[in-house]
Order: C-alpha cells, then sequence, then structure tokens
C-alpha cells in the first residue's frame, strides 16, 4: 500500500544522484527541463551535484505540444555526446527518453538516464518515490526471468480488456530505480518490467480506465481496438477520447502499440498521474506510438502510456497477475 511518508526536493536529489545513479565528481551531468519543469527540482539537483562536485549543465529546450512531445533540441542532442549522466526534468516532454539520440547513446553505452520527464513536484517527493528500489529491484528480476521465458503475452480485465501478442522476450526491460551503469535508463517513481508487442501481431481490444500520458485520466472510459499492431478504432464520449482520436489520426505511427509493462511499486498511490499509477504493483500500461526504446522499428513523435487499471496478465499460460495482484 502507498504510504504518507514524504522526501523533501534536496531528499529527492540526493537519492537520484546517490543510492539510484551513482553519480561521481569526475562526471558530466546533464539536466534537461523545458519551461514548465519544476524549478524547486532542477534547484535541488544543482545542489546536490555542488556537494558531489560534479560538472553539471542545465540545457533548457521550448516546452512541447502534443504532436511533438518527444522532440529533442538539437544543440542539446550534440551536448549529450559529452555527458555522462542524463536527467530529464521536461514537463512537456518525454524526449529525455524517447528522443532516438538518447536510445544511440544509450545502445553505445556512452550515457546512463534518470527520467522524471512530465512529472510534478509532488510526484518527485511522495508515493512511488519513496519506496524502498531494493525490493522494487528484486521484484523486477523476478519477473524479467519469467517474461525471457515465455512467447506471448494476454491481458485481461472486468472492464472489458481483452488484447493479446507476442512479446520481444530477448528484449525485455527492468526499470526499477537504479541505473549505476551507462546504457541503462530508470525513472522516479519507478517499478516496471516492459517490452514491445511483436510489430504488427497484436490484436483485440483494451479498456483505458486509468489517468493516460499526454491526454490525462479519461472521464469515462476509453475502448481501443486493436487490429495487426495498430490501433483501428478510438471508442469513448470524453475530452480525452477525443484528443486521443486526433494524435492517432494524425500523428505519423501514433497508431502503434508500442509497449506492454507491468508496475511493481508497492509505494505508489492509485491516484496519481499516470506516472504514478503505472508504476504501481499490479498496474499495467499499454503504450502506443514510438517504440525504438524498446528495441523496435517504429519511430514516432509520441509515446503514449494508456493505464489499465486492475488487470488480469498471462504469460503463456501462467497467470502472473490476477485483477491487479501480484502472483509471481
Amino acid at each position: 500500500m502507498a504510504d504518507d511518508k514524504k522526501l523533501s526536493p534536496e531528499e529527492a536529489a540526493d537519492k537520484i544522484a546517490g543510492e539510484l545513479m551513482d553519480v561521481k565528481a569526475t562526471e558530466q551531468v546533464a539536466i534537461m527541463c523545458d519551461e514548465d519543469s519544476p524549478r524547486e527540482m532542477i534547484a535541488a539537483l544543482q545542489k546536490t551535484m555542488h556537494k558531489i562536485g560534479a560538472e553539471y549543465a542545465v540545457l533548457l529546450q521550448p516546452s512541447r505540444s502534443a504532436a511533438n512531445k518527444n522532440l529533442m533540441n538539437p544543440v542539446i542532442e550534440h551536448g549529450l555526446e559529452q555527458a555522462d549522466v542524463l536527467i530529464g526534468l521536461t514537463k512537456s516532454s518525454g524526449a529525455p527518453v524517447y528522443a532516438a539520440k538518447v536510445k544511440q547513446l544509450l545502445a553505445a553505452k556512452r550515457l546512463r538516464v534518470m527520467s522524471l520527464a512530465m512529472r510534478d513536484l509532488d510526484t518527485l517527493t511522495a508515493g512511488g518515490a519513496t519506496a524502498d528500489y531494493a525490493a522494487v529491484k528484486k521484484s523486477g528480476d523476478a519477473l524479467a526471468e519469467i517474461w525471457r521465458n515465455s512467447r506471448e503475452m494476454r491481458i485481461t480485465s472486468e472492464a472489458g480488456t481483452d488484447i493479446q501478442a507476442p512479446i520481444a522476450f530477448d528484449d525485455v526491460i527492468i526499470e526499477c530505480g537504479y541505473v549505476r551503469e551507462a546504457g541503462y535508463m530508470a525513472g522516479l517513481p519507478d517499478g516496471e518490467v516492459s517490452s514491445r508487442p511483436i510489430e504488427g501481431q497484436a490484436n483485440g481490444v483494451f479498456v483505458v480506465d486509468g489517468p493516460a500520458a499526454i491526454v490525462g485520466k479519461p472521464d469515462v472510459p476509453i475502448k481501443i481496438r486493436v487490429e495487426m499492431g495498430k490501433v483501428v478504432e478510438v471508442m469513448g464520449d470524453c475530452p480525452q477520447a477525443d484528443e486521443l482520436r486526433t494524435i492517432v489520426s494524425t500523428v505519423p505511427q501514433a497508431d502503434n502499440i508500442a509497449e506492454f509493462g507491468i508496475g511493481l511499486n508497492p509505494s505508489s498511490r492509485p491516484d496519481g498521474i499516470f506516472q504514478e499509477v503505472k508504476k504501481r504493483q499490479g498496474q499495467v500500461h499499454i503504450a502506443i506510438g514510438d517504440n525504438v526504446y524498446y528495441g523496435g522499428t517504429v519511430q514516432s513523435n509520441v509515446h503514449i502510456d494508456l493505464v489499465v487499471l486492475n488487470p488480469t496478465v498471462f504469460l503463456d499460460d501462467r497467470m502472473i497477475v490476477e485483477n491487479g495482484r501480484i502472483l509471481f
């Protein structure tokens, strides 16, 4: 269960740079933000880097609209070639996670990344951010082992979800807070295991009854029909469904089913923003749009996580989550 524990911005910054990232005085640190980023968190990270003695730069890019969430300023892209550590606090953008340049530097093991993208200050100092990440990582390792030995995932829910696809079992990603080596990425709050469905092979429907990236928590559940790895219909009578339909119909490749992820964080709150709820133990998120970070080939200007509450999940014939309760 979530608790009432609260970190100060300085304590959160120290946890990120210390326990989770192990930033050294000899390293170059890029703190990437935009015009909407929480200034208290930027200041706290600067103070922490001063204490460590690390060289850092605060990199500011313009805030982004729904149509270009993943775009990174090209000057910042070039600057990251000199960085050892990237901490991304962009409030309006997922670029520190999904930009192609970041993926290239991760693949080359020249960078490690902590994503605080699209979070507010409360999300960075309470709820899932306060978790015991050693315990969360232990759960992540156990789930990843099952995932790597499975070939297909099926997700259902009492709200009407029933979607399945073969999965990229050889490219399973553990995001459980720790990112102490080049080539890896984590977030705060964190706690999930994920991979991409094989492109063009997801089929079924899923019901978004939890919060969603970009559009927010829907006023009524949104039902999404999927055929051959693509969103073919977005059903729902609410502003969030209208915005999602617009994105899917106008942003290239936004209709791609990009990711299946399972949350593992017992401290994440059930009523937070999507970055909090998608990490909550036993919840599922299905993402549409870009899947390059997950080892795929589909590039898009958006990657939109959509939360399915209280799911039941099968890896092959093994039930690993039942109505939002993990079983493994």
